[in-house]
């Protein structure tokens, strides 16, 4: 096992912060792989780095990957980010300007739920809107909001495509999948 190293500062501080100690801790590294390869096709996956949070923020590498996509559990669910939402991720947890770059998530397992107002809202609260989405990917980024006809509405029906945290800096598409969560 190698400590981060291919990803440097941006992806080691973003999964430090999304991290939370929130890795499957009881899981053993065959099985925290497996999980994390549910988050994304095989095509994608199966050639990605993988990296496991530990509970005191420090990230090792289980498998070093020959593209560009990282891939690990974060708030309890497996993803995959290629560079630039690795970059976007970081700008929305440190409160920073994203980057003008377009970005890709794979969630196939779908997320714990969010609030589709508050970037920041860690739990469903009166009034923020908190929106929980099945299996789906994720365009980050500026450019994405250039992408026109999807709904901004603050309680959108997340079987549909639509806009999360519109009208923030952190604006992105959610792009619901048919993939089932655990295929």
């Amino acid at each position: 096992m190698m400590r981060i190293g291919s990803l440097g500062f941006v992806g080691g501080l973003l999964l430090s912060s999304i991290a939370n100690a929130q890795s499957p801790t009881t899981a053993n590294d065959a099985e925290y792989i497996k999980l994390v390869m549910s988050a994304a096709p095989d095509e994608i996956v199966r050639d990605a780095t993988i990296v496991r949070i530990e509970p005191n923020g420090d990230t090792r590498t289980l498998k070093k990957g020959t593209t560009e996509f990282t891939c690990f559990v974060g708030n309890n669910v497996p993803m995959c980010s290629d560079p630039n939402a690795m970059e976007w991720a970081k700008a929305w947890q440190t409160h920073s300007s994203p980057p003008d770059k377009v970005g890709f998530i794979y969630m196939l397992n779908g997320d714990n739920g969010a609030s589709n107002t508050d970037p920041w809202a860690t739990k469903p609260e009166s009034g923020n809107h908190w929106i929980k989405t099945a299996s789906h990917v994720m365009i980050v980024g500026p450019p994405a909001k250039t992408m026109i006809g999807y709904p901004k509405a603050e309680d959108p029906d997340p079987t549909k495509p639509y806009v999360m945290w519109p009208g923030t800096p952190y604006e992105h598409l959610m792009l619901p999948t048919c993939a089932k969560p655990g295929s």
